[in-house]
């Protein structure tokens, strides 16, 4: 019983029609640069309503007054009054909310894989990739329901509008990345709360897709001598000597425009729900981005059956919410 629509991988050859996405409203967490940056301009090229939520203010400003109709709004996504505020004044403005771009991620020296020596105390590891990319995200995600809820109602009817929440996660959402428990955990999670949400989404008519990026930069044509390069040429999520290590190692990058063109085809095609796409060089993907189809598993007659057991005790068709008292109420 797939969890998704369409059943089988979504086509990413084709041209589309993102004409649905214009007038719309969108919130995009960690927007002020990099893969964010390049899911704003995407958003604003579409003439979407864009509204930015990030730590870096000199960036996120630039960006708000360079697109007409983008808003900048200072966000640490750790907080919940920053997140709290950073809907409500969307709402506030542009009085619905359409999009939600749960984009705010981050990833350093992960403190839980080391060893503090043989004599020593073993340390207690920070956890900030946990708190930004699971906590936060997990914020964003109760506030995008609220407002999609709020927006829509509980009940699907034909008056509903279309809402959507992109998840981003990575190839380390399904691949194995050595040496970082924190960063590779939180990408597997999010995976997870696409999973937990994809069955429900529909009750306020909504859909749940996830964009799981490769190494980034805006675009292969660039050089050194090009006036846009030490901003543009690689996102922010690692340091320009880990993707000097990584491109002389002969990786190649995924640009963040293409990155931009997958987060349309997700938006553009309300049929789609509880898919992933994973965002690819073009020697994998003729448009960079294609889905791999890890969400499901056709054929395998035992996963499917033991995923319908899981079912069996809180059937998605009691609707949205489970009255507390009821059998089905899950205990621990």
């Amino acid at each position: 019983m797939p969890g998704s629509t369409p059943e089988t991988p979504i086509n990413c050859d084709v041209d589309f029609d993102s004409s649905n996405v214009a007038g719309k409203t969108a919130v995009v967490t960690g927007g002020a640069n990099g893969l964010g940056e390049a899911y704003v301009r995407a958003l604003h090229a579409a003439k979407a309503n864009v509204f930015i939520g990030d730590m870096n203010q000199e960036d996120g400003g630039k960006l708000a007054s360079e697109l007409t109709g983008t808003q900048f709004i200072k966000c640490d996504v750790t907080k919940w009054e920053d997140q709290l505020r950073l809907f409500q004044e969307a709402e506030a403005k542009a009085g619905k909310i359409h999009y939600v771009v749960a984009n705010a991620g981050i990833a350093s020296n992960d403190d839980v894989f080391s060893f503090d020596g043989p004599d020593s105390t073993p340390t207690e590891p920070r956890l900030n990739i946990i708190d930004v990319n699971m906590r936060g995200v997990l914020y964003t995600v109760k506030l995008a329901m609220h407002y999609f809820i709020k927006l829509n109602g509980k009940t699907p009817s034909p008056s509903q509008v279309d809402t959507c929440l992109i998840l981003i996660g990575s190839g380390a959402a399904f691949l194995d990345v050595p040496r970082g428990p924190q960063y590779s955990g939180t990408k597997w999670g999010i995976r997870g709360v696409m999973h937990s949400l994809r069955r429900t989404a529909h009750f306020y008519g909504s859909r749940v897709n996830m964009l799981s990026p490769w190494y980034g930069t805006l675009t292969p044509s660039l050089t050194p001598h090009d006036p846009n390069w030490s901003r543009y040429v690689r996102t922010k999520i690692l340091t320009e000597a880990s993707f000097d290590h990584v491109e002389n190692c002969g990786v190649q990058m995924a640009t963040t425009q293409d990155a931009g063109q997958a987060l349309l085809r997700l938006l553009s095609d309300t049929s789609i729900n509880g898919r992933s796409l994973f965002i690819s060089p073009r020697k994998w993907a003729p448009r960079g981005y294609l889905d791999l189809n890890v969400d499901e598993y056709p054929g395998n007659d035992l996963v499917e059956e033991i995923q319908a057991d899981q079912l069996r005790s809180a059937p998605v068709d009691l609707r949205l919410f489970i009255e507390k008292g009821s059998k089905y109420t899950m205990q621990r």
